[in-house]
């Protein structure tokens, strides 16, 4: 993964035309996924109930494999057409109005890959009908249409989301009724909006819409995982590029609006709150140009005082006003975040802390969990596991810093890095998790960042981690889960093993690799 790699991908106007190629797997990919999501109930979606006002298209009766490998197909022609544009410089070209058009596809499917949404529309029930949705259980609050439609294993289990997501399933409830398929149509339209509005800041903040429909829009492992399944994450990770947009406004207003947005980011999903770095970053960045200009005027009396003020301008103030601009984004951060986590109570932060000691059956630290468990109590090896894996992101992170592409150190460049460690290095391993690392992707790369065996890695770990959520509920046919569980607790973890150890590789010496390669 080291820089000046000369396979890596022109952009702009340097990109080839349109492949066709890409664009049939890409849209192979769309409809196999959208079929799965008309199938109801099935394998990959639990029962909803009646459909009510909801506007939907008659229920799919396909089979529980037919289920199965029309999602496995979705993922790898999806992943195909990602790893088609990375080999083979092309342009999508996908206008607003297509984008639109998918969005409306979706909202006349189900969600599905798990079955997450139910929850949603349980604690925002108990929410609006004036219960604790951090202490109180679905299974506690009583048996409703709603509350009853929740699935294994996440009957007696309170909320772990943040007031803010809490407040929009409360949202979703109160509009959708008492009937669970209205509810959770409602919480759709709000991701399916959050999706768009993630294409358009991520349009504003890139300039470059190629990089946003590739790694972003038109990028399966977000339509299917977050979309499609109607994750809370996406709605963070929306939050969390409103907040790095909002550093376009210049000076302290900037700044107070963009730690607004990182606190609804947090306060959504507290992993979502890695952005105030990646703020505090981009702001003290500017000022360190800014002295930089001004030492070049210094050592070079040619230097104007004009051309100083021109790069204070072009990075967004004056050096002395960054110490105010960072301290603009703590403040507005908590003065966002506090209120609401004083709204929804101290419960909020206990679920966080049962959560943080997760470890899935995807992922890696599952065997280290496995091989503790047999010599301290179960609870001491899930949090040694945990405290493991949060050195291991360290690690990662400190390495992708060190060896991505190119000197510089930009925003765009931190947040890939943190966000892709953690993705990478969690104990706790969803697809969904990952929906931050492909935002943060398609700003780096739009912003020039290079890294085609990295890229292409994290492709491959992506799909084989979404796939290994097929078909996602717990419920299924024995012969199905063997094969899934399988695929779930030996290659999912044995590939993402295999990425761990090409991010930690030695470097090579400089011309111990062969004349003009390039390390992706």
């Amino acid at each position: 993964m080291a820089a000046d790699a000369p396979d890596a991908l022109p952009t702009g106007p340097h990109r080839a035309g349109r492949d066709p190629l890409r664009l049939s797997l890409l849209a192979g990919s769309l409809l196999c996924l959208l079929l799965v999501g008309l199938a109801h109930p099935s394998v990959a979606a639990p029962p909803l109930g009646p459909a009510g006002w909801v506007p939907h298209l008659p229920d799919l009766p396909l089979g529980g494999w037919v289920v199965v490998a029309l999602q496995v197909a979705g993922y790898a022609l999806g992943a195909a057409a990602l790893l088609r544009g990375l080999r083979v410089p092309s342009r999508l070209d996908i206008p607003w109005a297509a984008w639109a058009i998918v969005g409306s596809l979706v909202l006349l499917t189900v969600p599905y890959g798990t079955a997450d949404h139910t929850n949603y529309a349980a604690y925002g029930h108990i929410l609006v009908e004036g219960g604790d949705p951090w202490v109180t259980t679905p299974q506690d609050f009583g048996p409703d249409r709603i509350t009853s439609a929740v699935q294994p294993p996440w009957e007696d289990t309170p909320s772990v989301y943040g007031p803010v997501a809490t407040g929009l399933m409360g949202l979703s409830a109160l509009v959708g009724g008492e009937l669970p398929r209205q509810v959770v149509w409602v919480w759709q339209v709000l991701v399916v909006a959050a999706w768009l509005l993630g294409r358009a800041l991520l349009l504003r903040l890139t300039g470059d819409r190629e990089s946003v429909d590739t790694w972003w829009t038109g990028n399966v492992l977000v339509l299917g995982a977050g979309v499609l399944g109607a994750h809370v994450d996406l709605l963070a990770t929306t939050a969390l590029v409103g907040a790095l947009l909002a550093t376009r406004v210049r000076g302290v207003p900037g700044a107070l609006l963009a730690g607004a947005l990182a606190g609804v980011a947090a306060s959504t999903k507290i992993t979502a709150g890695v952005v105030v770095l990646v703020l505090a970053w981009l702001y003290l960045r500017r000022d360190m140009e800014i002295s930089s200009a001004e030492k070049l005027r210094a050592a070079d009396p040619h230097t104007s005082a004009k051309g100083v003020r021109a790069v204070a301008k072009g990075v967004g103030g004056s050096a002395k006003g960054a110490a105010a601009r960072v301290v603009a984004v703590v403040l507005a951060g908590l003065a966002v975040a506090v209120p609401l986590h004083l709204w929804a109570g101290p419960n909020v932060f206990g679920q966080l802390l049962t959560a943080s000691d997760g470890v899935s059956y995807a992922s890696p630290w599952r065997a280290v969990y496995t091989v503790l468990d047999l010599g301290v109590a179960e609870p001491s090896a899930r949090a040694w596991a945990a405290r493991a894996s949060a050195v291991l992101c360290v690690v990662l992170a400190v390495v992708l810093w060190r060896r991505l592409p190119g000197t510089d150190s930009g925003p765009q460049r931190l947040l890939v890095v943190l966000v892709t460690a953690y993705a990478l290095g969690a104990a706790y391993v969803l697809p969904w998790y990952a929906l931050p690392m492909w935002a943060a992707l398609a700003w780096w790369v739009a912003d020039g960042g290079r890294a085609p065996r990295l890229l292409t890695a994290l492709v491959v770990q992506g799909a084989v981690v979404a796939i290994g959520y097929v078909p996602g509920r717990v419920r299924i046919p024995e012969d199905m889960a063997t094969v899934t569980l399988a695929w779930r607790m030996v290659v999912v973890p044995l590939v993402t093993a295999i990425v761990w150890l090409l991010v930690l590789r030695p470097a090579r010496r400089p011309g111990r690799g062969r004349r003009g390669s390039a390390r992706g």
